[in-house]
């Protein structure tokens, strides 16, 4: 997610059964790089729809996503056929004969906003480049007013000589989906940009990748395929599609970085050219979980209530990608607890008690706040884990598989899901290591002997326990990942 954030919605691809007629679209997108003398100087989005029947129209560009503020400003040279066009700041007011076809087009321009001083360093904001882009379609797509339930289709320009294109939203070209679709997708172009394609366990594996990297295309393909079948196969069923986009981070960084954005259908992953294959496993595990995490299990409260269930959309898909990387064998036993025992500290360092409450205020604006939601819930689920094993020798893997049937968000789901298991009334926990912040603390051994809990003035520690030493390793590394490991999802 975000990584940066990894929070976004799945793709959902609406389609009609052959009996059925196809929804009419109240909008068409096109999206056409535009180059100029060998150099992008911007890339078009045009919109074509019918008016409002009085004669007057309004569209709303990007105004403000994840943090990022005055999307607008880098959008500009708007262009109208059958209408006379006024803008306002992120509205665009529309004056036309009564309901009459109108062909809206605006450029995406500079990327400069991802620089502005003092801001966040954002990736995930339009970057366009002189030989590529890379675009998340929240930070750019225009929505005509009133027609949030309509159907719009996404078909591409004419490709400039020597580029290359592609978004996970390749395989609904022309046909209809929900504006939601459209804004959570990711779009990249370039003349350096190389499609890479694999058959997966349950369909086409797609990489599109810019820049030059220290791993060659075919062992990052490799690695994410590997990815995509541990992943079916832990959780039981595919996830709506499988799209990597991978793109240098523009923004001039002293330090080695990476972030990512889970899509449901796709992923987006930023790094800085210094990273090997190895150091890229943790986000493309996380972000591939989104996959699933929040939205198969019920997603999170609608509105502005979401960033409240920050805990569970990164902080649960953070556990669950550790357990992954334990899994496929990206990690060892020792650095998974290693990893936990990071997210110890992280939490024994936070300054003060902060409230869920002040998260959500906070969590766009201030990278320290920022990271909070996902040390407390792997913490979280890593008690409950460990708790469910000592009652009943069940996993969370269990209630978590139990949630799509359940109502309401994924959250309460849970509450409930735990309730039926236990007979136990989770919402205390939530309360106080969630809402209040209380510091989440373990029993003197964690998962039996695999991991030994140390006490010291400043928090607990986590450390390898005597099973990892002896011949219970194999017994220990089983019940660290889940017991698939050593039954059928070796890869």
């Amino acid at each position: 997610m975000v990584r940066i954030l990894g929070w976004l919605i799945g793709l959902v691809v609406l389609s009609a059964s052959p009996t059925q007629a196809q929804p009419t679209p109240t909008t068409t997108y096109q999206v056409q790089p535009v180059v100029d003398h060998g150099a992008l100087v911007g890339v078009d989005v045009t919109l074509t729809f019918r008016g409002d029947a009085d004669g007057r129209t309004e569209v709303d560009l990007p105004r403000s996503w994840a943090g990022a503020q005055r999307l607008d400003q880098g959008l500009g040279d708007l262009r109208v056929e059958g209408a006379r066009l006024r803008r306002r700041g992120s509205v665009v007011s529309l004056r036309h004969p009564r309901s009459a076809p109108i062909r809206l087009t605006y450029r995406i321009g500079s990327s400069a906003l991802s620089h502005r001083t003092g801001a966040p360093a954002r990736p995930y904001l339009p970057s366009i480049q002189s030989q590529g882009f890379t675009l998340i379609g929240r930070t750019v797509m225009a929505q005509v007013r009133h027609r949030q339930s309509g159907y719009v289709t996404f078909g591409w320009g004419p490709t400039p000589t020597g580029w290359q294109l592609a978004s996970d939203l390749d395989p609904v070209v022309g046909l209809p989906i929900s504006f939601d679709d459209l804004a959570d997708s990711v779009l990249v172009g370039g003349r350096d940009l190389r499609i890479v394609e694999r058959q997966g366990p349950s369909g086409t594996v797609t990489l599109a990748l810019r820049g030059a990297w220290r791993f060659s295309d075919a062992e990052l393909a490799n690695l994410y395929l590997r990815v995509v079948a541990a992943s079916e196969r832990f959780w039981g069923e595919p996830a709506a599609g499988y799209f990597l986009a991978l793109s240098p981070r523009e923004d001039r960084l002293s330090e080695t970085s990476q972030a990512g954005l889970g899509l449901g259908d796709g992923l987006a992953i930023w790094l800085t050219q210094d990273q090997s294959l190895e150091d890229l496993g943790h986000v493309l595990v996380h972000e591939q979980q989104h996959g699933w995490l929040p939205d198969h299990f019920g997603g999170l409260t609608p509105g502005s209530g979401e960033v409240l269930d920050f805990w569970f959309s990164e902080g649960f898909t953070d556990y669950y990608a550790l357990r992954l990387e334990l899994i496929l064998g990206l990690v060892g036993p020792e650095a998974f607890i290693a990893s936990l025992d990071q997210a110890l500290e992280r939490q024994a360092n936070t300054p003060f008690r902060v409230e869920n409450s002040a998260i959500a205020r906070a969590f766009f604006s201030d990278p320290a706040i920022a990271g909070i939601p996902y040390h407390r819930g792997l913490l979280l689920a890593l008690m409950l884990d460990d708790r469910l094993w000592a009652m009943s020798g069940d996993r969370l893997d269990d209630l978590m598989l139990s949630l799509p049937s359940g109502q309401g968000a994924a959250p309460d789901r849970l509450i409930a899901a735990y309730g039926l298991a236990t007979g136990l009334d989770l919402r205390p926990d939530l309360f106080e290591h969630i809402d209040r912040g209380e510091p989440v603390r373990f029993p003197p051994q964690l998962f039996g002997n695999c991991v030994s809990v140390v006490e010291t003035a400043h928090r607990q520690r986590l450390v390898p326990g005597p099973g990892l030493e002896n011949t219970e390793r194999a017994a220990c590394v089983a019940r660290l990942s889940g017991s698939l490991t050593y039954k059928d999802i070796l890869i």
